[in-house]
């Protein structure tokens, strides 16, 4: 796997992300003819009912994400080159800084166990961040239930990384260790680092296209570019600090009180 060390690349790199928030304005503002309410264009609505379930537009925005990162990952596995482009070169250095941060945090060599779930959380929240930036889609991690969701996801593969690593009694102990009283605050601890994973997506993100929207309709005709690229940057913020706390705590459960 080639690093991108061809200063070339990082530029087209940049120039790409400045590209997608032009584009991105310049679309949304032939495509808008009436603005609607700030309440209207963040809050989610239900879309259709399924008997009792809901589906709101949170799902539907998800799936069509769900589609486009598949879709995507078809067409690239497929047309893999030995010399790869500069998509392909892009994405090669992106696992790879993930491959890194695993064997930084985790403190393991063989990232092949981890990559995927973290992989995963990684280009999920990335997307969900950014696909707001697309005509006629919106961000589903301002809906507290997808950052939510995804904390879930890293709770439960915190202790089944900690029990493949160390087994079920070389992770369970240090729940009680040095004395029995620390398992109440240990499981405390748990908890809380679900809820901190939850609200730091959730409020930033959201946080961030309230501000968006009120100076869309404050100033929209100097602000919505600059806004636009600062949301690019937060958004790929978040998704790295996500991925680096998911490894801090998978980390954490792997070498337990080694």
């Amino acid at each position: 796997m080639q690093r991108i060390n061809n200063p070339l690349t990082l530029v087209l790199l940049i120039a790409l992300v400045i590209g997608l928030g032009v584009v991105s304005n310049l679309l949304q503002g032939s495509a808008e003819v009436e603005k609607p309410e700030i309440t209207t264009e963040i809050a989610p609505y239900v879309v259709f009912t399924v008997g009792p379930l809901e589906v709101t537009s949170t799902v539907i925005h998800t799936w069509a994400m769900m589609f486009l990162l598949g879709m995507g990952a078809f067409l690239i596995g497929r047309n893999l080159k030995l010399r790869p482009g500069l998509v392909q070169n892009m994405l090669e250095w992106i696992v790879e800084s993930i491959e890194r941060l695993i064997r930084e945090m985790v403190g393991v060599e063989d990232t092949a166990i981890f990559l995927p779930i973290v992989g995963t959380l990684a280009f999920f929240i990335g997307t969900a961040n950014l696909i707001g930036l697309l005509p006629g889609l919106k961000s589903p991690t301002p809906d507290i239930n997808t950052p939510l969701a995804m904390a879930l996801v890293v709770f439960f593969s915190v202790p089944y990384f900690g029990i493949r690593m160390r087994g079920v009694w070389g992770y369970l102990k240090h729940y009680v260790e040095p004395i029995f009283l620390m398992l109440p605050i240990e499981i405390a601890s748990e908890m809380a680092r679900t809820f901190s994973l939850t609200f730091r997506l959730f409020g930033n993100i959201l946080g961030e296209e309230i501000i968006i929207s009120i100076l869309f309709i404050v100033m929209p005709l100097f602000v919505p570019v600059p806004m636009m690229l600062f949301s690019i940057f937060t958004g790929l913020l978040q998704a790295y600090i996500f991925t680096l706390l998911t490894c801090v705590y998978i980390g954490g459960a792997v070498k337990a009180h080694e």
